[in-house]
């Protein structure tokens, strides 16, 4: 993609920055995304007694929320803000609660 010229014929330069940030916002939004969707899935194996699935589809979503983490914490090292931004600690919060009920499940059922 080249610049547009503007009025006086110069071309404007373009913003290094914006690139990288979408990508980063992207693959934060597609770790969240299977995160949900595994937590999901592990509910509905432990629901069907698939136990092997709960425990795949549990570590599936734990990886997803790690992804999510390290990627936010890596382009937070980069602007120099906090790697805790709201949907960071939501995904978070949501993961371990779910991790903690196939837990409490698990345990319930043995």
């Amino acid at each position: 993609m080249t610049p547009k010229p503007t009025e006086g014929g110069a071309t404007k330069p373009r913003d290094p920055g914006l690139q990288p940030e979408r990508t980063a916002l992207a693959w934060q939004r597609t770790a969240l995304s299977t995160a949900m969707i595994a937590l999901l899935l592990a509910f509905a194996c432990l629901r069907g007694g698939f136990l092997i699935g709960t425990a795949i589809a549990a570590l599936v979503a734990v990886g997803a929320g790690a992804t999510l983490f390290f990627s936010r914490r890596a382009a937070a090292r980069k602007s120099r803000v906090s790697a805790w931004t709201p949907l960071t600690r939501i995904a978070v919060l949501l993961i371990a609660t779910a991790v903690l009920g196939v837990v409490f499940a698990l345990i319930a059922l043995f």
